[in-house]
């Protein structure tokens, strides 16, 4: 598939290269952004997965994105800092933070179990337990195996929060 240029058909990749390039020029998309989704360019372009790689391939070409492996594209420089929705596990880890600054869950007590988060978030097993695990990397909650994880006493929160 191909569209007319001043010199003739244009490349489907180049047509795509050339709209990220305009919503980057035009503000829609902004340094740090996480463009959309291969899958959803497919859509938005009608376009192949294998064409919407190669323009994403120009554009890093030309370095106006960066990809991130298993995350996905962002327009660059590779030092702006990133603008992207939250993942789902990240969702869930707000929303047990939110009920711990607002004494839901004290210090020391037991977070509901993972099937009780599976069912209150209708999210996958995995998904449950990547949000608690970035709760403990970041302090808010300790795990003791095979009882439960609980929250962490205030000085161990973190700091910025």
């Amino acid at each position: 598939m191909t569209k007319r240029g001043p010199r003739g058909p244009v490349p489907i990749y180049q047509v795509i290269a050339n709209a990220i390039k305009d919503d980057i020029a035009a503000g829609k998309l902004k340094a740090g952004q996480a463009l959309p989704t291969e899958g959803e360019m497919c859509e938005i372009h009608g376009a192949s997965r294998l064409t919407v790689r190669r323009a994403l391939e120009v554009l890093r070409e030309e370095e106006i994105i960066y990809t991130v492996r298993a995350e996905g594209s962002y327009v660059g420089p590779r030092d702006a800092p990133q603008i992207r929705e939250p993942w789902e596990f990240e969702k869930i880890a707000a929303c047990l933070v939110e009920g711990i600054k607002r004494g839901e869950y004290g210090q020391d007590q037991v977070l509901p179990s993972q099937s009780e988060l599976i069912e209150q978030h209708g999210a996958a097993k995995k998904t449950v337990s990547a949000a608690v695990a970035l709760l403990r990397e970041q302090g808010w909650v300790y795990t003791v195996p095979a009882i439960g994880t609980f929250v962490a006493s205030r000085d161990k929160w973190p700091t910025e929060s």
